[in-house]
């Protein structure tokens, strides 16, 4: 039996939840809520469906590429530490 285990941790108990993923990509951002994942219940490392990947890219080209409407925009502070 193939028993699934954490590639950063190599513990083997996950459990199914729902994130919050942040996408981004040459300066531009996409927040995507209510993201299926795996957690790792040792360590917290995420794992996602290829699929799901595939759609949050999908959107992010639909926002900035073909200019579709967000669900809703938000503002975000940004800081440089030096």
């Amino acid at each position: 039996m193939n028993e699934t285990r954490c590639h950063i941790c190599g513990n083997s108990d996950f459990e199914e939840r729902k994130v919050e993923y942040i996408y981004r990509r040459n300066g531009n951002y996409l927040v995507v809520r209510d993201v299926p994942c795996e957690v790792c219940l040792r360590c917290g490392e995420r794992y996602y469906a290829g699929t799901t990947l595939l759609e949050i890219e999908r959107r992010f080209k639909a926002i900035y590429e073909q200019h579709n409407k967000p669900k809703t925009a938000i503002q975000v502070p940004v800081e440089v530490f030096a």
